[in-house]
């Protein structure tokens, strides 16, 4: 969904700084006079659709009139259609980029991706470590054979998120990043396991058995009946505290996946493995077992389904533990227990245990199908072929159909609305997002009343995907001459201290994609903006730069700057270790920006 403001004029964007980089000369100012704008808010939903037909494959060649789309029951018109297809997923022709010098860099792909990205999303907080170990065995050999073309990043969900690996289309980068999780796996101290259930099962078990001991005429003893139940109810208040924990844990983690993606263009593919998905459960309480008064945390859930949907992003969950059994019968149960593998001896724990876990599958699938179905994506349960899963995500969800209307209905007050499309060409499955929330009078009044942000500033986030609009090459290397300790810091954070390394950034900015008009002294003129960001690999920025610069090239010049591009540098400060240099360029008068991030321990020093 977007929020389009219509303007008589458009007004200029403000960056966190300005000012001319040293050594470039500065344009003359603006003169132009200010003008009355006029704001128009017209509300504008995108949905991505993706078409499969009987075989799961997906279907090219529809056109706007073979979708019918629907908003609360009410038909609505098509303004905007465009069908995301390639050949193949990833065909697309290679660029002719030559070898490139030693610590030089493009962000010219070398494929063109395509207009999907697709995060695979590792949850240890939902998934015990045995499974973990298979996704990221499965994850690998997927890895192995990737499309060009297509860019993946690798989140970590524990007790926060994790970014693993910024999105890359670069097969070895992704499978190292795989590797490093699998030699370093983590647990979640709010996930059961099956020793600490058997043991509670054991515990209820043992008293229960007593109670008929000691009991009289065929009747147990109440005391120790009420000793066992009153065991069982704490166990199970334990089970659903940690169970809502880790709910919230996942809502916020959404939450976060979906701010961070919403600044990038086109589909987002959220795949998640994961042992079991948290479901929606009633609140503990210390009278009773669980209230009767539904789930408490269903307007976090419906804000999270939303806030996935507005950012274009669809959920394909993936259950990480293959084929479903019960776990009384798992080899570590039996190892642990030593219980048969057959219905022989069950005691009532057991019992409980089965259909306890019968409960919990049914649940965790329907979970899964809500999830998938809210955000358009598909649900994989009870199978083991995840690498199979992950590539039918993968290349389904590249191929789409995108659809805009302007709702019939322009009155909002914050309600849901719910979305129906229909295909009128064929028996097709169709999966895309199902609704969407208006905004209530005080949110459009905080949006008019919001200062413009600045269009750069989210996509220079740490592992956010590349973008080539602009295209540019950098050299980076450490500066021929280290300052001082005690000298001024290249870069604008304030509490920047200990051990650095000064970092010297030529770049050669290509003249397509910029808009350069020449003035009546022939001059062509351009002010952009430039931002570096020093970031940690779990992604905390440690220095920054953010500058405007005021571009002017004789005609004279012009020959050079189309075959050698605009050049222009910076020196920024880093600390040692595993730090990333994210570097964009934006141009307000084209909407344009190019980005590229590498890790500066790729940096060769040179020997001396």
């Amino acid at each position: 969904m977007l929020r389009c403001r219509s303007a008589l004029s458009v007004l200029g964007l403000v960056a966190f700084m300005s000012g001319p980089v040293a050594g470039q000369a500065p344009a003359a100012a603006d003169t132009e006079s200010p003008v009355a704008t006029l704001k128009l808010n017209v509300r504008t939903v995108l949905v991505d659709v993706v078409v499969t037909d009987k075989n799961n494959q997906a279907v090219p060649g529809l056109q706007k009139e073979d979708f019918q789309v629907f908003e609360d029951g009410k038909p609505q018109t098509v303004s905007f259609f465009e069908p995301s297809f390639a050949a193949a997923p990833g065909a697309a022709n290679a660029a002719s980029v030559p070898p490139l010098p030693p610590n030089t860099f493009t962000n010219v792909p070398v494929v063109m991706p395509s207009n999907s990205v697709n995060v695979l999303l590792m949850d240890a907080l939902n998934t015990p470590m045995p499974d973990q170990a298979y996704v990221h065995k499965e994850m690998v050999r997927y890895l192995a054979s990737i499309p060009p073309g297509v860019r993946i990043g690798i989140f970590l969900l524990s007790e926060r998120l994790r970014i693993i690996q910024g999105f890359t289309q670069d097969s070895a980068v992704l499978r190292a990043s795989i590797n490093r999780l699998a030699a370093n796996p983590s647990s979640s101290a709010l996930l059961p396991t099956v020793a600490g259930t058997n043991a509670s099962d054991t515990a209820v078990n043992m008293i229960e058995t007593e109670a008929v001991a000691e009991g009289y005429g065929g009747t147990p003893d109440p005391t120790l009946e009420a000793m066992a139940a009153g065991l069982q109810q704490f166990v199970d208040q334990e089970a659903g505290f940690e169970a809502n924990q880790r709910l919230l844990l996942t809502i916020q983690s959404l939450q976060q996946i979906a701010r961070y993606l919403a600044g990038v263009p086109g589909r987002k593919n959220l795949i998640w493995f994961a042992g079991s998905f948290p479901a929606c459960l009633p609140a503990v309480t210390s009278e009773n077992e669980l209230t009767n008064g539904g789930c408490p945390y269903d307007k976090q859930v419906e804000q999270t389904m939303a806030m996935l949907a507005d950012s274009r992003i669809s959920i394909y969950p993936i259950d990480a533990t293959g084929l479903m059994t019960h776990t009384l019968y798992t080899a570590e149960n039996s190892k642990i227990s030593g219980v048969p593998t057959n219905f022989q001896g069950v005691t009532t724990g057991q019992a409980s245990s089965l259909n306890s876990d019968s409960q919990g599958n049914a649940l965790n699938m329907i979970t899964m199908d809500e999830l998938a179905k809210k955000t358009g994506g598909t649900a994989h349960y009870n199978g083991n072929d995840l690498k199979g899963a992950l590539a039918a995500d993968i290349d389904n969800g590249s191929r789409y159909y995108t659809l805009a209307y302007t709702p019939t209905n322009r009155k909002e007050v914050g309600k849901e609305r719910k979305i129906e499309i229909k295909s009128v060409s064929g028996n097709y499955k169709l999966s895309y997002r199902r609704g969407y929330f208006e905004e209530t009078p005080k949110e459009l009044r905080a949006a008019e009343a919001a200062p413009a942000k600045d269009p750069l500033r989210p996509l220079m986030d740490r592992g956010m995907p590349g973008f080539t609009e602009l295209r540019y090459r950098m050299k980076v290397a450490p500066a021929a001459a280290q300052p001082a300790a005690d000298a001024a810091h290249a870069g604008d954070n304030p509490s920047l201290s200990g051990p650095l390394t000064r970092y010297t950034v030529n770049f050669s900015l290509a003249t397509d994609g910029l808009n350069l008009f020449p003035g009546p002294d022939g001059v062509r003129r351009r002010t952009i903006e430039v931002a570096l960001v020093a970031y940690s690999q779990a992604g905390q920025p440690l220095n920054w730069e953010t500058r405007s610069i005021n571009l002017a090239i004789r005609p004279e010049q012009d020959a050079i700057a189309e075959t050698s591009g605009i050049p222009f540098h910076f020196d920024i400060d880093a600390p040692p270790g595993d730090v990333y240099l994210r570097t964009g360029i934006y141009d307000s008068s084209s909407s344009k920006a190019g980005t590229l991030e590498i890790p500066l321990t790729s940096i060769a020093v040179a020997k001396k």
